[in-house]
C-alpha cells in the first residue's frame, strides 16, 4: 500500500481486536481497498493521512439506508484531503463521473466499490466535509463461522 499512496501520505491502520469475518469475496475486497486509497491519496496532492479501519458493527448502531439490521463489518478509508461538496457528493457513485483530469482516473472505483457491498448484501456510507476530508464506510455482512483456507494444489 506505501507504494500506491506514495511518500507524502502517512498511513494509519486500526482494527478491533475480536474483528469478525466478513462474508464477502476477498479478490473484490482488495480491488474496493485499493480503489478507495487511490481516491484519498488523490484528494490529497500535497500529503496527508489515510486511516484504514476494520471493525465490528452490531445491531443498534445507525447504519446507512436499506441495510437490514444484523451484524455487519465496517471498511473504512478516512482521509484529510479536500472532502467534497455537495454536488460531487450526490454523482460521486455514478459510473464515469470523476472530478479528476482526462487520464487521471476512469470514474469507475466508488460505482465498483458500492456494487461489490450490494452485491455482498451490504451499502456504502459516504461522511464529507469539503476542505476537511472524507471517510468512506463499506458495510459488509458479518460472517457466522470461521473462514475457510483452502490448500493450494500441486501441479506436477
Amino acid at each position: 500500500m506505501d507504494r500506491t499512496l506514495g511518500p507524502t501520505i502517512d498511513l494509519d491502520i486500526s482494527g478491533d481486536p475480536d474483528l469478525a469475518p466478513a462474508w464477502v469475496d476477498i479478490n473484490q475486497l482488495d480491488l474496493s481497498i485499493l480503489n478507495l486509497a487511490i481516491n484519498a491519496r488523490d484528494a490529497m496532492p500535497t500529503g496527508g493521512t489515510v486511516r484504514l479501519g476494520l471493525e465490528n458493527a452490531r445491531i443498534g448502531r445507525v447504519m446507512p439506508a436499506g441495510l437490514t439490521p444484523a451484524d455487519y463489518v465496517i471498511v473504512s478509508i478516512a482521509d484529510t484531503g479536500t472532502g467534497m461538496d455537495d454536488a460531487t457528493l450526490a454523482r460521486a457513485f455514478d459510473p464515469f463521473f470523476t472530478t479528476k483530469e482526462a487520464g487521471n482516473g476512469s470514474g469507475l472505483g466508488l460505482p465498483m466499490v458500492q456494487g461489490f457491498a450490494v452485491q455482498s448484501g451490504g451499502a456504502v456510507q459516504v461522511q464529507t466535509r469539503l476542505g476537511e476530508g472524507t471517510r468512506i464506510e463499506v458495510w459488509l455482512p458479518r460472517a457466522d463461522e470461521a473462514p475457510v483456507v483452502l490448500a493450494a494444489v500441486a501441479r506436477t
